[in-house]
């Protein structure tokens, strides 16, 4: 769901298919099945972005600079509507988006250094949630179908941060501030689970219980995302692999062809990046598992580089391609699979 760099010197800290596809025969289940390219038009004067959300229903939104504002823009019917920027705030990142059309990401006001959560209604409304007490920036995570909101706080003198879990009921934010099961949030469950990176592993929180995922046997295993109990991410194996697990405690498993996987729908359907051992960055171009079957993603006409950063429950892929550092986004393109 979330936009990841991935620079070889820096370490990581980082829709449904329909039922006849994921249940389909296992002699049909080995065929490599294409999700091809889609490039989406920018609009006048935007420059290189990502796609960082999806509804589920045909609209995409991301990130993207428009005539030297970065800025949200989303896709209706295929063409760019530009979201704009509040007055007071000079930059707007788009991080999730939910079933509902709800955006959630970081407005940033550069004048006084802040950084805020806000949400992005379908209308075009936006609300700013207030920093939590003690704490300098927060920035906007995940959103799940029923709004609760993630976000990370941190502080301008270093220290401690915490997540924060807006729930969509109302009511003042739980802190959960960042400890040695607690340390990075990740990403936001649709029942309010939160997944947390700790160093070499992973745990998830809810209402105040912790579950650490499986043990493996690699030196290493953490998740990236969470849909519906199930974690994907990377582990250890040899070298890095793509990684899933079904539930917190049932054992992890592999996912063939992949350094990493990034974001899972609610039928299961997997987007990551394949591995480069001698490349300049640390993962390539993206995969696509359904289950644990990997499946092709074919890249635009054009362009060397491309990544599906998210997996709309619609069972389509969204990302950006482009022909420098994945870091540097590039054109908007969706994937559909086509036989």
């Amino acid at each position: 769901m979330k936009s990841t760099s991935w620079v070889r010197f820096v370490a990581p800290v980082v829709a449904a298919l329909s039922v006849a596809v994921l249940a389909q025969p296992a002699e049909a289940a080995a065929i490599r099945l294409a999700w091809r390219p889609t490039i989406l038009p920018l609009p006048p004067g935007a420059t290189a972005g990502t796609l960082t959300g999806s509804d589920g229903k045909g609209e995409y939104t991301g990130t993207f600079r428009v005539n030297d504002v970065t800025q949200v823009v989303s896709w209706r019917n295929g063409q760019p509507v530009v979201r704009g920027v509040p007055s007071g705030y000079e930059r707007v990142d788009a991080n999730d988006e939910n079933s509902s059309g709800v955006v959630v990401g970081t407005i940033h006001d550069y004048q006084t250094m802040s950084s805020q959560v806000y949400t992005l209604e379908a209308n075009g409304w936006y609300q700013i949630k207030d920093v939590p007490a003690g704490y300098d920036v927060v920035d906007g995570i995940a959103i799940n179908t029923r709004g609760d909101v993630l976000g990370l706080a941190r502080r301008f003198s270093g220290g401690v941060g915490a997540a924060v879990l807006w729930r969509a009921g109302g009511g003042e934010p739980v802190i959960i501030p960042e400890g040695p099961d607690t340390y990075y949030a990740r990403d936001l469950d649709d029942d309010g689970t939160i997944l947390f990176t700790t160093g070499n592993s992973s745990t998830l929180w809810k209402d105040g219980v912790i579950k650490r995922l499986s043990p493996s046997p690699s030196g290493w295993a953490v998740g990236y995302a969470i849909r519906n109990g199930v974690v994907v991410g990377s582990r250890s194996w040899g070298s890095e692999q793509a990684a899933r697990w079904s539930s917190a405690s049932t054992p992890i498993v592999g996912l063939e062809g992949g350094g990493v996987a990034l974001s899972i729908n609610k039928a299961g359907l997997t987007a990551g990046r394949v591995p480069t051992p001698s490349g300049p960055e640390i993962y390539g171009n993206a995969i696509v598992w359904r289950g644990t079957t990997p499946g092709e993603v074919r890249g635009p006409s054009g362009y060397s580089r491309y990544s599906a950063t998210v997996v709309a429950d619609d069972g389509t892929l969204a990302g950006f391609a482009g022909n420098g550092s994945t870091d540097a986004g590039g054109v908007p393109v969706i994937w559909r699979l086509t036989p």
